[in-house]
């Protein structure tokens, strides 16, 4: 796919909402210029556990606003965006990177303020009900079995619980309310010259996507959630590679990954950031994943939200690596 390109210094990432707030934290030395922390100005911002991006793109006369999930359901990214002085009605595009809550969690508050005529992306899978279920030892129920052991096994699993629905007739009153124009699909989409939507992530390593939520159909229905609804969206800057930006990553950062060089036909990585959902895995999963990542060598790695303290840790050697808060600038 012919994904154009955007010249360096044209491109700014800002998080909106992330699970962490911090004051005080600073860019590494190598990082200095390409990643901004919001010091004072968090002293009212919120963290929760959700994750939102705004990406910036001025190219003279044109600029772009494209933004990225809405945080969950306490409406933070409001608050924030008023603290940060971002205006939501500036917003161009929308991307929903899948359809659980901690990230379209505040989009009936975030929906009523984008202009008329701004573009809304989602995958139609988005809708399914989703459900989590997870021993208390650790083991993943297939799905085929789930229904009968959460019945008979009740007492040992650590949770097990429907994830809050995303309604399709909640979405489709709101964005014909407000003018708002909504795409459904599944497909990789451009929405701006140099960036796209991934379409569905190709699964190079099947085990690699996250353990443990189903797709419900009925009290007795269960089927494996592959995160077929899962997108990402893929920056290219001019002459330094790939900007990959994901929600929770629940594909697998690696796979995620894949998928934007197969797509795009463009090798070099520069910059990896959103969530990568490594809260649950192995500390030897996570440093095949590291390794991986370490000999693409990007100049900007940044896990926030579901993303973990041992995969930060680890990632911490290597120099791309950096800690994501609320408020935090990706300048690329």
């Amino acid at each position: 796919m012919d994904i154009g390109s955007i010249e360096s210094g044209k491109i700014m990432i800002k998080v909106l909402t992330t699970n962490e707030v911090s004051l005080t934290i600073l860019p590494k030395m190598n990082l200095i210029g390409k990643v901004n922390y919001p010091g004072a100005k968090a002293n009212r911002a919120k963290g929760e556990h959700g994750l939102s991006v705004l990406i910036k793109v001025n190219s003279g006369d044109n600029i772009q606003n494209i933004l990225i999930d809405t945080g969950g359901l306490a409406g933070t990214i409001i608050e924030n965006c008023e603290q940060f002085g971002i205006n939501l009605s500036e917003v161009d595009k929308m991307v929903l990177t899948h359809g659980h809550f901690d990230h379209w969690g505040s989009l009936m508050k975030v929906i009523p303020l984008l202009k008329e005529g701004s573009e809304f992306y989602l995958n139609p899978l988005c809708y399914e009900q989703f459900f989590i279920a997870v021993k208390k030892s650790g083991e993943i129920v297939p799905a085929d079995k789930l229904a009968t052991a959460l019945k008979e096994e009740k007492d040992q699993f650590a949770i097990s619980r429907k994830l809050p629905l995303l309604s399709k007739t909640m979405v489709s009153n709101l964005v014909n309310e407000h003018g708002i124009k909504l795409f459904e699909t599944n497909e990789s989409v451009k929405l701006y010259d140099g960036i796209i939507t991934s379409g569905e992530i190709e699964l190079t390593d099947k085990k690699e996507s996250t353990p443990g939520v189903y797709i419900m159909k009925s009290r007795k229905d269960y089927i494996e959630h592959t995160f077929r609804d899962e997108t990402s969206v893929y920056i290219n800057v001019k002459d330094k590679g790939l900007v990959i930006i994901t929600g929770c990553g629940h594909c697998g950062i690696v796979n995620t990954i894949k998928h934007a060089q197969k797509i795009t036909g463009i090798d070099k990585i520069y910059a990896v950031i959103g969530g990568f959902h490594e809260e649950w895995n192995s500390e030897e999963l996570i440093e095949k994943k590291v390794t991986f990542i370490e000999q693409l060598n990007p100049t900007i790695v940044s896990g926030m939200h579901c993303t973990g303290f041992n995969f930060n840790k680890v990632m911490a050697r290597h120099p791309s690596h950096t800690i994501g808060v609320t408020g935090t600038e990706f300048h690329l």
